[in-house]
This record gives C-alpha cells, sequence and structure tokens, in this order.
C-alpha cells in the first residue's frame, strides 16, 4: 500500500513537471511569435493633405519593421510630429496588420508678420494650397492664442469666405471696450466687425448677407444679437 502511494506521488510529480514544463514552452513560443513578427499590412485613414508616405517615413514603418519593435505610444508619438497632424489612434493585432487613424489640422489663416500658416493645433507651416484668409496686423499674444481657438468652431467654407483679418479693438476716445474685436474684409467686398465671443455667428455669414441689397460694414459683434448694416 505504501508503495503504491509513492508511485501515485511520483506519477503526479512527474505529471506537474511536464504540465509546467509545456506552459513554459507555450509562453517560450507565443512571445517568440510575438517578437519576430512582421508587419504584413499598414492603412492609413482619414489623411488628405498628409501622404501616406511621409506618415510610414516619419514613423519608421516604410520599411515594415517587426510589428512590436515600437509600441503604439512612439509610433503615434513620431506622427503627432507633423505639423498638420491634430490626432493619431494606432491599431495593432496579431495578424500583422497596424491602422493608423489620422484626423488633420486645418490651416487657418496665413500671419502676414511672421509669414507663416497656422493650423486650428497651434502649428506653423512655411507653405500651404489652402484658401485662407491674411492677418495683416500685430495681435497680442493672449489674443492671438484665443483667436486661435475660436477660429476653430468655423467651417472650412467660412473660413474660405475671408480674405483679410485685421485686429481692430473697439475704443471710446483711449479707453479699450473690447478688446477681442476684429475686422474682417470678405471675398464678396463686405466688412465684417467680429468679436470673439460671438465668432461662430461668421457660420451664418452666407445667410445673413444676402438680406442686404448692396455692399457695406456689418456688425456681427452686438451682445444683443443684432446685425448693424452700414452701406458703403
Amino acid at each position: 500500500m505504501q508503495k503504491n502511494k509513492k508511485k501515485v506521488k511520483k506519477h503526479l510529480k512527474v505529471k506537474s513537471f511536464l504540465i509546467l514544463i509545456s506552459i513554459i514552452l507555450i509562453i517560450f513560443f507565443i512571445i517568440y511569435y510575438l517578437i519576430s513578427l512582421p508587419i504584413k499590412n499598414i492603412y492609413i485613414k482619414g489623411n488628405d493633405k498628409v501622404s501616406d508616405y511621409t506618415i510610414l517615413e516619419v514613423s519608421n514603418l516604410k520599411d515594415y519593421p517587426k510589428m512590436f519593435k515600437y509600441s503604439k505610444k512612439t509610433i503615434e508619438n513620431k506622427i503627432l510630429s507633423i505639423p498638420n497632424i491634430a490626432s493619431v489612434k494606432i491599431t495593432k493585432n496579431l495578424l500583422g496588420k497596424i491602422t493608423i487613424e489620422i484626423e488633420e489640422a486645418r490651416v487657418l489663416f496665413y500671419n502676414r508678420n511672421d509669414k507663416k500658416y497656422v493650423l486650428e493645433n497651434y502649428q506653423t507651416l512655411d507653405n500651404s494650397k489652402e484658401n485662407v484668409p491674411f492677418l495683416i496686423n500685430y495681435v497680442p499674444n493672449t489674443i492671438y492664442e484665443r483667436l486661435i481657438s475660436s477660429m476653430k468652431e468655423l467651417t472650412t467654407n467660412t473660413i474660405s469666405l475671408i480674405s483679410e483679418i485685421e485686429y481692430s479693438p473697439s475704443k471710446s476716445g483711449d479707453t479699450v471696450i473690447d478688446e477681442t474685436r476684429f475686422l474682417l474684409r470678405m471675398n464678396d467686398g463686405n466688412n465684417v466687425y467680429i468679436n470673439l465671443i460671438n465668432i461662430k455667428r461668421l457660420n451664418m455669414y452666407l445667410e445673413i448677407s444676402t438680406i442686404f441689397p448692396s455692399n457695406g460694414t456689418l456688425g456681427l459683434d452686438s451682445d444683443n444679437g443684432q446685425v448693424v448694416f452700414n452701406a458703403f
């Protein structure tokens, strides 16, 4: 009876050992598979202005390295170094597929002072083919940052209607009444006064401008929502 117990214990130990070895081998092969897994397919979505080649080159993925050579965070940070990129999301799967989802930053205006195109993510470009307005004069830094933030509320079509942006705070004598007011010169010949708190009203510009029979200056900066019009 004692011998049978010893045989059973010995058998259990051997069985446990074999199971442990099997688990270790499985883990090893999984790790080996992941380490050696090459990237087989790369899908890039959402990019328009930035080419696939630029994204692959900057992210170091153009030569299809091993899937887990770079972490998702590392790849995202590399792609975010491209000025036009506002956000990026990386997805990997165990079949060797990487999906890169891109959201590009729009160009808001051209700053004539420093000769840079300004993007909605506060980055700048030296060149762009976008149809955007020119900022023609100096804007204090705090107001400048608010201008960028506020213009993100405008549609791309609305931005394309603006020819020039001039910083023009409203004053009474030497007293500044509204330091966030701008004068916009529109491509259709109208002028528009707008302040940053009311900038969303510009998205209705086409509808508003058709009310008036001639060109003139529209005041959209009123706190009561009224439109003031003075013909040229």
